[in-house]
């Protein structure tokens, strides 16, 4: 079987980036580390502006056949149309009920948004997090089979190791709903909860016996964090644009331009989909990232030339569906 998962843990210890195989991507990577993090670099930045933002789906982790939130609300719409037959034949359920995969993949990151708000709204925040803890302790990926949280691309969680290495400060700044990242943040990238970014739901806050109990509502807080609101929300939470961004959707490009207009020394990186072997191919959604990468000359992480290795932490008796 092809190893497309791989134990970062236990081999090339040498080398934190041993997940990538030599060339001009992880030298410009290196390259541009170790210039602003020496102080006798002319470039040298100092740790607390040394900003690194990462997109989460298809950038950190593998976001096909669908977004994992999706996969979350289709199991949640199922337990309602099992409580509620009536439902079977309305959308969304319909779709839910009958599988239906084009449906699923024509929703856009603020469409699936959207769908969470109608299956978790009205409910207390802490119940909330309990849903989506309980998600990821008992789902799996439906191609590869494993845990959602053994789906971390290896190279990346190098990079990000490589980089606080170097007093990076690192941020996951992601079209995916806030505290449903949360869960998952620390435990696989080393991301406290504090450096998620995310699109959010508003919270308002009710008195339950006394006690202090925040309600999620059924509305989002503007802008939704993707495209442009990436951008917003960096300045909200940050407050200076990252030095070093990845991504690999068009919903990326205007923090990778954020990133690359500024007068301090930057690396915008795009992540392209083009190992069908390992992962998937695609470049659907992000054509104009594409397009920007070739103007502004930026390094295009190849996952088919630059990867090594895709997954990490996964035993050999690992199970790869080719199925797609």
């Amino acid at each position: 079987m092809t190893d497309h998962f791989y134990d970062i843990d236990t081999a090339e210890q040498e080398d934190t980036l041993a997940s990538w195989h030599d060339g001009s991507t992880k030298r410009a990577i290196c390259n541009f580390v170790r210039r602003v993090s020496s102080q006798d670099s002319p470039d040298y930045i100092p740790p607390d502006e040394r900003i690194a933002a990462f997109d989460n789906d298809g950038t950190l982790w593998c976001e096909k056949p669908s977004y994992v939130q999706e996969i979350f609300i289709i199991k949640y719409f199922h337990e309602q149309v099992a409580l509620h037959p009536e439902l079977r034949d309305v959308q969304p359920f319909k779709a839910f009920v009958e599988n239906d995969r084009a449906y699923f993949q024509a929703l856009s990151i603020q469409e699936v948004d959207n769908l969470i708000l109608q299956a978790v709204s009205d409910v207390p925040q802490d119940e909330y997090v309990q849903k989506v803890r309980a998600f990821f302790q008992e789902s799996l990926h439906p191609h590869y089979q494993r845990p959602f949280t053994e789906m971390a691309y290896a190279p990346m969680l190098e990079l990000m190791t490589y980089l606080r290495q170097h007093e990076f400060q690192i941020y996951l700044v992601t079209g995916g709903e806030t505290d449903f990242v949360r869960q998952i943040a620390e435990t696989m990238y080393g991301v406290p909860r504090s450096h998620v970014i995310g699109s959010s739901v508003r919270i308002k806050l009710e008195t339950h016996h006394d006690r202090p109990l925040l309600v999620r509502q059924k509305s989002m807080v503007e802008p939704l964090n993707e495209g442009p609101g990436k951008v917003v929300n960096i300045h909200v939470h940050i407050g200076q644009p990252p030095i070093l961004s990845v991504g690999n959707s068009n919903g990326d490009l205007d923090m990778l331009l954020y990133t690359e207009h500024q007068a301090r020394p930057h690396l915008p990186l795009l992540i392209q989909h083009d190992d069908e072997e390992r992962e998937f191919a695609y470049d659907h959604g992000a054509e104009k990232a594409l397009q920007a990468a070739t103007l502004y000359d930026w390094n295009i992480i190849s996952m088919k030339r630059d990867f090594k290795h895709i997954f990490s932490t996964a035993p050999a008796e690992a199970a790869y569906n080719t199925t797609r």
